[in-house]
């Protein structure tokens, strides 16, 4: 091996194509084959859409739950080893849910509680960890290629999995055949690379050497922090907690759509087919956006790129509520897949910057607990008030609301400072 880690042998982007696969059949097929499989369930078993959408809110919850696992398994036992454990997981609950599940009961347990665990250390957490590590000067562009993989996965699934449905048996062979895609991400995880110096390699495939130092001091418009934070000192910044809201502002309207945006469309008489194109639109809007988005995060600073993506993701938002033709609707689709897919980019890629790879487990583990748990309430309150109301009305109003309110807050964001030690 040429132990200079030169660009020729940087194993580097040989992981990230494993990651991106793990990524698109894990999250992508399994966990985007929800929007379209969901709606079936509520309908052919006769549910309340209030009570069967506690399975999501239970999933995140619990998700929330077990991300810190996902932080504190990624940082003992490495990214690898969390991943393959997380994936097993999705395995079994896909072949329950698929066999068993005959009850809201079942569902409740099976998508809330196995399933969670799954994602949560098969998923985001140990996935940018590992390019955290390997990447630092292409860390956005590297972490946009990998987060690609689940809007290609998702976009390919809503009509895959529609089609399985009609034509294969049911809801059932749909979570049977997502049981299959998960199976080849098990394959290429066993595959990964935790960190560079397990191949004797360094990020980005170059030591780090005065020169490199010189050229990142060069690169003024994006900030790249040099300190080590710990999670207590991260917790007492006011970045932190804009980094949650902004967090959030990406996430709540997701699972507005994830969930409910079938059922809201077709209530105001879209053919399911073009429902399911509308959130495939949006998936495809996010893989696409995903990696220029990425590329640009590394040559210009993310908030102000952040502030960009939020007001199109408020329009597009405006857009799908009021739903006045499916042409308008398959570009808001993808608008708001767009900012979505960007958000996801770009807000790992500011802790990272911020708070440093060393620390990026650690802090995500905190982020994305609070993100879910709070996101994980829009399913079930939008799910009652549309049985109440007949509609999806004031759900669209409040997230249209706070997803402008998260656009302001990307504007007074900054890096935060940490305080000199005290003296002895």
């Amino acid at each position: 091996m040429n132990n200079t880690g030169t660009q020729q042998s940087f194993f580097g982007w040989k992981n990230l194509a494993l990651l991106f696969g793990v990524y698109m059949f894990a999250v992508g097929f399994v966990y985007y084959s929800f929007n379209v499989i969901f709606p079936e369930m509520v309908t052919n078993m006769n549910w309340s859409r209030g009570d069967a959408s506690w399975a999501q809110t239970i999933h995140g919850l619990l998700y929330g739950v077990f991300v810190p696992l996902a932080a504190v398994s990624t940082n003992r036992w490495g990214a690898r080893t969390t991943i393959v454990t997380g994936i097993v997981a999705l395995i079994i609950g896909c072949i329950l849910l698929g066999t068993v599940t005959t009850s809201i009961t079942a569902w409740i347990l099976i998508w809330g509680v196995v399933m969670s665990f799954g994602f949560a250390l098969g998923g985001v957490i140990p996935i940018q960890t590992t390019v955290a590590h390997w990447f630092e000067n292409n860390r956005a562009t590297a972490i946009g290629v990998v987060m690609t993989a689940a809007g290609v996965g998702g976009f390919i699934a809503q009509p895959l999995f529609t089609w399985i449905m009609q034509d294969f048996g049911g809801w059932q062979a749909g979570w049977l055949s997502a049981s299959a895609f998960a199976i080849t991400a098990i394959i290429l995880a066993l595959m990964i690379v935790n960190k560079p110096a397990d191949r004797g390699q360094h990020p980005d495939g170059i030591a780090h050497s005065e020169e490199s130092k010189q050229a990142q001091r060069a690169n003024a418009k994006i900030y790249k922090t040099e300190d080590s934070w710990s999670l207590k000192e991260a917790l007492r910044t006011p970045t932190l907690w804009l980094l949650v809201l902004l967090s959030l502002g990406g996430v709540m309207p997701l699972y507005l759509l994830v969930v409910h945006g079938v059922l809201h469309l077709t209530d105001l008489r879209f053919e399911r087919m073009e429902a399911a194109s509308v959130l495939s639109a949006m998936l495809a809007g996010s893989a696409c956006a995903r990696f220029p988005i990425g590329w640009l995060g590394d040559r210009m600073e993310p908030r102000l790129i952040m502030f960009t993506l939020f007001t199109a993701s408020v329009i597009a938002l405006t857009i799908i509520w009021q739903a006045p033709g499916i042409s308008l609707l398959l570009l808001a689709g993808a608008m708001f897949g767009a900012a979505y897919g960007g958000t996801l980019v770009m807000i790992p890629s500011m802790v990272a910057n911020y708070f440093g790879a060393t620390s990026f487990a650690s802090i995500n583990g905190f982020i994305f607990p609070v993100q879910i748990v709070m996101g994980s309430m829009v399913p079930v309150a939008a799910g009652y008030i549309a049985d109440v109301s007949g509609n999806y009305d004031l759900p669209f109003i409040g997230l249209i609301g706070f997803t402008a309110l998260a656009a302001v807050c990307t504007l007074i964001t900054r890096p935060p400072v940490k305080p000199e030690p005290e003296p002895a």
